[in-house]
């Protein structure tokens, strides 16, 4: 795998990781708000309705107060009106007849607690309600010194109500964190692309270089050449293409060496894969097997394209004469991959063409197909 694509896994598994835990705190936050503001919204609620009692007791009906009555029944109506989602509703409590026990708790609680509103779940066969219930209370004292509460007020919604609200919070929430998320995740992967992938990529690609490049002619190395060829071939079976291959040694490269000293030898080499490059196609490969021996892998190309390639690669090194060194020439061997056989072989009746050719005086080519058979089991003396 990739490190770009490792680097991006990790970005964005931190990322979900993150957003996961923050969207897990936003919303428990984002429910305790919701619950809180359905308080304060129910609070507001009783006290609207208690204005509403104060009014109709002192200038309609003096001292009396009836829900159940038609005219109070609509003054609710009116206030209940802007509280969407709202259900208003008091309880009479009275010594004769018993409360409701789901309301006993709450009783007992605004007995100790008669200022506070209290908070009872409903968990109904449908769906869950919250209900507010505060105390509706004499302004006689009981015989223990505090309000008794004669009544109750309550106020109910479901509990789909603030739980709606807080998820439609969460989500916008959540969205914006996600935009936020996108832009440091691209903001960080920019930055780590040019801080670490990029000079990762580009001393990787150095070091493959350095693996499969020969560095005095920037051909590539024996070993690439090899893996190359391996591939070349299952590709050219897989297509049922031809495949041919040049070997190419320099004549009398030592003499060059000897007089010249390897300084020259070494611009020769570099002149001769230059020439050797500028003669081959994109999709053909030049490899220096080493020493002064080269070799051009052609694929798609039968003997006969192979032969003239050839050609035209000894007609280029003989076109000028070289720096110091002067006239330079080469032998060459030339041989079509038959579809069956091991590489070592076909390389091997390449060589046999190539040694012929330095035993036929040199400066030319000779094709592997074109050799006795006799001379193809054999592996005659390499002369220079």
């Amino acid at each position: 795998m990739k490190i770009k694509t490792r680097i991006n896994l990790v970005l964005s598994g931190a990322a979900l990781v993150a957003m996961a835990a923050i969207g897990g705190v936003s919303y428990l936050g984002l429910k305790t708000e919701a619950l809180a503001t359905a308080r304060r919204e129910a609070e507001l609620h009783l006290q609207a309705v208690d204005a509403t009692r104060a009014y109709a007791a002192d200038m309609l009906v003096p001292g009396l107060w009836d829900p159940d009555s038609q005219s109070d029944a609509r003054l609710l109506a009116q206030v209940n009106r802007h509280y969407a989602g709202h259900a208003y509703a008091e309880v009479r409590l009275s010594g004769s007849v018993p409360p409701d026990p789901a309301l006993q708790p709450v009783i007992d609680r605004l007995r100790s607690h008669p200022d506070e509103t209290v908070l009872q779940v409903d968990d109904g066969a449908s769906s869950a309600r919250l209900t507010f219930v505060r105390s509706l209370r004499d302004t006689a004292p009981s015989a223990a010194g505090t309000p008794s509460p004669t009544g109750l007020q309550l106020v109910s919604m479901p509990m789909e109500l603030p739980m709606h609200r807080a998820l439609e919070a969460f989500w916008r929430q959540l969205a914006g964190m996600a935009a936020l998320v996108v832009v440091l995740f691209l903001a960080l992967n920019l930055m780590l692309r040019r801080l670490v992938v990029n000079p990762v990529d580009v001393h990787q690609r150095a070091l493959r270089r350095l693996a499969t490049q020969d560095s005095l002619t920037g051909a590539t190395n024996r070993r690439g050449f090899m893996d190359r060829l391996l591939r070349a071939q299952s590709e050219a079976e897989a297509q049922a293409e031809p495949l041919s291959l040049v070997m190419v040694d320099l004549d009398h490269f030592k003499r060059i060496n000897d007089e010249h000293g390897h300084g020259v030898g070494d611009v020769v080499l570099r002149e001769v894969a230059h020439r050797m490059r500028r003669q081959i196609r994109r999709a053909d490969l030049l490899g220096r097997l080493g020493g002064e021996e080269f070799a051009i892998l052609l694929p798609d190309t039968d003997l006969v394209g192979a032969r003239t390639q050839a050609e035209h690669l000894l007609t280029a090194l003989r076109s000028q004469p070289f720096p110091t060194a002067g006239r330079v020439t080469a032998s060459l061997g030339v041989a079509q991959w038959n579809g069956r056989e091991a590489a070592s072989s076909w390389l091997h009746r390449a060589d046999l063409a190539l040694y012929e050719a330095k035993h036929l005086g040199r400066d030319r080519l000779v094709v592997a197909e074109d050799l006795d058979t006799d001379l193809l089991s054999t592996r005659p003396d390499r002369l220079d």
